[in-house]
């Protein structure tokens, strides 16, 4: 099964006031998520803080978020972002990840200087061969200064476990050009390969589900992003522009914020004790925090129906 499928949810670390992992309020929010109606998460993704983070932090964050999930939900995927900037440290991390019994894993060309196709396409291939976890790529050039080609994904693609990639896009009309034109380059024995979005105001006005939907806000506003995607692969466009209607305000705004610092002050305003992120990150200005928390008292009053998680 490709976990990389669905409504995924991108859980923060949350950590004390001296910077520390606080992994009682870990385990609470990853069992809440596991609890509402998401496919899967993806834990240590940018929304995780990874980056900042030392390698026995991860393992042990993992551990946590692996053990907290399928107490609640068993059959829930639980996957883990696995990059490094060097691939010495990347094959670390995914030997890691492997014991701490994640589903799937998440590569990201983190680099200090920008990599060449030729370097990235190595790196990929030397992670997919570690393991036969399934892999799904992370095309993020905003942090990463580099973007994958369809022609690069395509390639990769060869690889059996390489099944997934997930990138944003200026809009969803590009989104979904993208999406065609690798769905004509990947070669046949791909069928199963997941092309998902990101870009958190891209999913809240897209009109396309595309395979998949990875998000941090999604781990603070499941039951939302699941009316919307629920609304949109149903073809009904009143439920559409109904739950767009909710959501695309309060990601606008998001999305003008400082990133990752502004996923830890709407997790702290839905009530989830996140702390900040690590320095040198800052967290937003109080005026920034209470707008968020505005907007979300907004989005909170329209409340979905109640659904059973999809592991019931």
């Amino acid at each position: 099964m490709n976990p990389f499928r669905g409504l995924i949810a991108y859980p923060v670390t949350p950590f004390h006031d001296d910077g520390a992992v606080n992994f009682p309020e870990l385990g609470r929010h990853v069992s809440a998520v596991a609890e509402s109606p998401v496919d899967a998460m993806t834990v240590l993704g940018s929304s995780g803080n990874f980056a900042y983070l030392d390698r026995a932090e991860r393992r042990d964050v993992i551990t946590a978020a692996v053990d907290a999930a399928k107490a609640v939900r068993p059959g829930l995927p639980v996957c883990a972002g696995v990059s490094a900037v060097g691939t010495r440290e990347l094959l670390q991390n995914i030997d890691d990840a492997v014991a701490a019994g994640v589903d799937g894993l998440l590569v990201s060309t983190v680099s200090y200087y920008p990599l060449t196709d030729e370097e990235v396409a190595a790196q990929c291939v030397a992670a997919a061969r570690q393991t036969a976890l399934p892999v799904c790529l992370y095309s993020n050039p905003r942090t990463t200064q580099f973007s994958f080609s369809l022609e690069l994904v395509a390639e990769l693609a060869a690889e059996p476990n390489i099944v997934a990639v997930k990138e944003s896009a200026p809009d969803p009309g590009v989104f979904r050009t993208r999406y065609e034109e690798l769905r004509r380059l990947l070669p046949a024995e791909a069928k199963d390969f997941s092309h998902g979005m990101s870009g958190d105001a891209l999913i809240a006005e897209a009109g396309f589900a595309a395979d998949a939907w990875h998000g941090g806000p999604i781990a603070v506003l499941p039951a939302h992003y699941r009316l919307l995607r629920d609304a949109l692969e149903a073809g009904d466009a009143e439920a559409t522009d109904a739950a767009r209607s909710v959501l695309a305000p309060l990601m606008s705004y998001f999305g003008t914020l400082r990133p990752l610092s502004n996923l830890y002050s709407l997790a702290r305003a839905a009530g989830i004790d996140a702390g900040d992120p690590r320095l040198p990150l800052q967290p937003l200005p109080g005026s920034s925090r209470r707008e968020l928390a505005r907007l979300l008292e907004g989005i909170e009053a329209f409340r979905p129906a109640e659904r059973a998680s999809a592991g019931e």
